[in-house]
């Protein structure tokens, strides 16, 4: 089956899903530090699925409470507010799952009001998501540190 677009050309619907689909997982894994920096840990964790798992440094967060908990401890008790800004963003898709590379820089302040300090960390997520009754969904996400700058991360990453 296909379908004409507004120049009478023929779309074909397979590339049609697979458009949506890469835009559907550019949102999802851009959801991920929005919820972080609006401190949605809630938010956070729906990006995942229950048996997912998170990479980042030398920790392994399995499941997706486990994953919405780690950054629900550790960011208010170090930072009054962070930033996190995403670059590239790569999508594959295969049918009901899908790999994504995403280039991101995050700044963590300690005190909001002395923006000059703060704790810098850039690098790529590295993610599989997975196609479920509730939308594409992360199944394992790795954090990939590729250089900090600022004060020492008080994360361990």
């Amino acid at each position: 089956m296909s379908l004409t677009n507004e120049r009478n050309e023929d779309v074909d619907t397979a590339t049609v899903q697979r458009l949506l689909d890469e835009s559907e997982l550019r949102k999802l894994i851009q959801a991920v530090p929005r919820a972080l920096d609006e401190g949605d840990f809630d938010g956070y964790g729906a990006q995942f699925t229950e048996d997912a798992v998170m990479e980042i440094g030398r920790e392994v967060r399995r499941g997706r409470q486990a994953i919405a908990d780690g950054p629900r401890h550790d960011l208010p008790s170090r930072y009054e507010a962070t930033y996190h800004h995403m670059g590239q963003i790569y999508v594959d898709v295969d049918e009901d799952e899908a790999t994504i590379l995403a280039y991101i820089f995050a700044y963590h302040l300690p005190k909001a009001s002395e923006p000059m300090t703060h704790e810098d960390a850039g690098g790529k997520y590295h993610a599989v998501a997975r196609r479920t009754e509730n939308g594409w969904r992360i199944a394992r996400l790795r954090l990939e540190i590729v250089l900090t700058q600022g004060a020492s991360l008080s994360l361990d990453v």
